[in-house]
Order: structure tokens, then sequence, then C-alpha cells
């Protein structure tokens, strides 16, 4: 198994997600070109901050593609004006991928204060909180994002505070209403598959799983949920198809380990779940920082070799 990562330069295999990746690349582009016409504009530097960071979550990007651009962004934001909530915000979700937990709450907590009707700065404050456990606070954060702003990108932070949660009920319910409503939004195909999964509605989940995919132009961060839910099904040939191909497109590519990691937990291979597990630990994955209250990671952590990557996080311990 190999854990290159290298240069997206061949076309012999389809980049995952290329489709859903060009509307990320045309806003980071449009905050980039702001920022060489003034280099002030404090919106354009956290906007271009905040769509590289964006770009990272989604696997469309490394880590290395993403967040030093991202920081260099975030704190020419706070130079021009330390009193800019966004910015503080933005800074949070860099030092949250960071695993500097106490400073990125610091920055969440500023961000609300100096901006307390921003959306943004509940969502992910919200986000970490699910992170570190506190699952009430992270509830009434996220419902509180929602109330000041209802666009889908809110309802999947709802979700994902359900998921992280263990509430699979309230996220399938949730996943439901958002689709109906876009039918072709991907996400929430997404979210919902993970909720059906562990609803043991195993069917349901794979026939949104393949619509996410196919909505989303194969993005690897939904077709490692696909795999998944192929293995939990029983389905082990077309799991393995789905991992077979997300190893093959990351000889050529950027696909997050954590999802090809899901794919050979679906498989019940622990061994070559934990060997891309660890990568994801030597890359600092962005997935990783729920990895306590991740549910497709629950079996796993009275395993050792579990323990020993959750301990070197140093993750806070949890209160209560």
């Amino acid at each position: 198994m190999s854990d290159s990562i290298p240069t997206p330069n061949s076309e012999s295999v389809k980049y995952p997600g290329a489709a859903f990746r060009e509307p990320m690349e045309k806003l980071a582009d449009s905050y980039d070109a702001a920022i060489s016409q003034n280099p002030l504009d404090i919106d354009a530097q956290t906007g271009f901050a905040d769509a590289r960071i964006a770009m990272w979550c989604f696997g469309l990007l490394t880590r290395v593609e993403a967040l030093p651009k991202a920081s260099v962004a975030a704190e020419t934001a706070l130079a021009i004006d330390e009193n800019y909530g966004p910015a503080h915000t933005t800074s949070g979700v860099i030092k949250f991928s960071d695993w500097d937990w106490q400073p990125a709450e610091s920055a969440f907590r500023k961000g609300i204060e100096l901006s307390p009707d921003s959306a943004k700065a509940h969502h992910w404050y919200a986000l970490y909180l699910s992170a570190m456990g506190r699952h009430d606070e992270a509830l009434f954060a996220s419902k509180h994002a929602l109330s000041l702003d209802d666009s889908p990108g809110y309802h999947i932070g709802l979700g994902a505070v359900y998921y992280f949660a263990h509430d699979f009920e309230s996220l399938a319910a949730e996943m439901e209403a958002l689709i109906k409503d876009m039918p072709d939004f991907a996400p929430g195909y997404d979210w919902l598959g993970m909720a059906y999964i562990m609803l043991k509605r195993y069917d349901e989940s794979i026939a949104v799983y393949e619509k996410a995919v196919a909505l989303s132009d194969g993005l690897a961060e939904i077709n490692g949920g696909l795999g998944h839910a192929y293995g939990e099904a029983g389905r082990m040939e077309d799991a393995q198809r789905v991992l077979d191909e997300m190893t093959a497109q990351r000889q050529k590519w950027y696909v997050p380990p954590v999802q090809i990691a899901f794919v050979c937990l679906g498989l019940g291979d622990l061994d070559a779940a934990f060997h891309w597990l660890d990568i994801a630990y030597k890359e600092k994955s962005w997935e990783l920082v729920f990895a306590r209250e991740e549910p497709w990671l629950d079996h796993l952590h009275n395993e050792s070799r579990f323990k020993d990557i959750v301990n070197q996080m140093k993750f806070p311990a949890k209160s209560g």
C-alpha cells in the first residue's frame, strides 16, 4: 500500500470530484484576484483563507497546499484589523486543524464576541465542540447558526453535530428534509447515507450514497462512505472495487487517507485501516479532529493502535 501523495499531473485517472472542485476553485481565485488589487481587503483575505480551508476539508487539496496559504491570509486579516471577528473564527479553524485545542477555542470565542450575529462563527464553534465531545453545547451553537443563516451548509453542520452525538434518527430527519428541498445537493445525500448506515438501513444507505457519488462527480470524501456502506451491507466485491479505485486515484491525486480507512473498515480489514489511519495522523488529516466522536471508529476505541493515535493528538480531557 502506497502512502505517497503525487503531484496531480496525469490524465490517466480522473480527478475525484473534478466538477465539484471547479466552483470552489473559482471562489478562491476570485478572492486571490481581489487581494492582488488591494492587499488590505480584509474580506478578501479572510474569504481566501476560508476557501482554501474548505477545499482541504472536502479532500480537494492536501494540507500543504491549503493551510499555509490560508494561515498567511488569516494572519494578514488580523494584522489589518485585530477586531475583525470573521478573521478570528478563521484563525480558530486553522488552530483547530493544527490540534491546538485551547487556542482554537479561544479564537472561536473571540470571533463570536466580536461578531455575535455571524452564522459562520457559531457553526465552526459547534464543530469544535462536537470534536471535544461537548454535544449539548454543540447542538445549541449549531442551531443558533441556523437561526442566523438558513443556508444548506449550516444544515449540514447541524447534521454533523447530530452524527457525532450519535443521534442518527435526528440526522436522518434533518437530511431527508434538506434533500427534499434540494434534490441535487450531494452533501445532503452523503450525510443521509451515514445516518442510514448507523440505523442499519443498508440498502437505503447505498442508494443515497450512489446518488451522492454521481452528483459530486466521484468526490473521494463521499466515495469512501459508499465503500464503507457496501462493506457494512456485505457487498464485499463492491467495497473492494471502491477501495481499488481510491488507492489507484491516490497514485495520481490527493485522496484523504481517512476515507480509504473507512472502506477498509467496511471490509473488516483492521490492519489496512490502521495503515491508512497512521498515514492520516502523519498528514494531520482534517477528519482526525473528530476521531474520538466518529461513530465509524467506535469499535476501535479499545484498540491500542487507536489509543496511540488519540493520545498523540493530546485531546483535552472530556468534562463530566
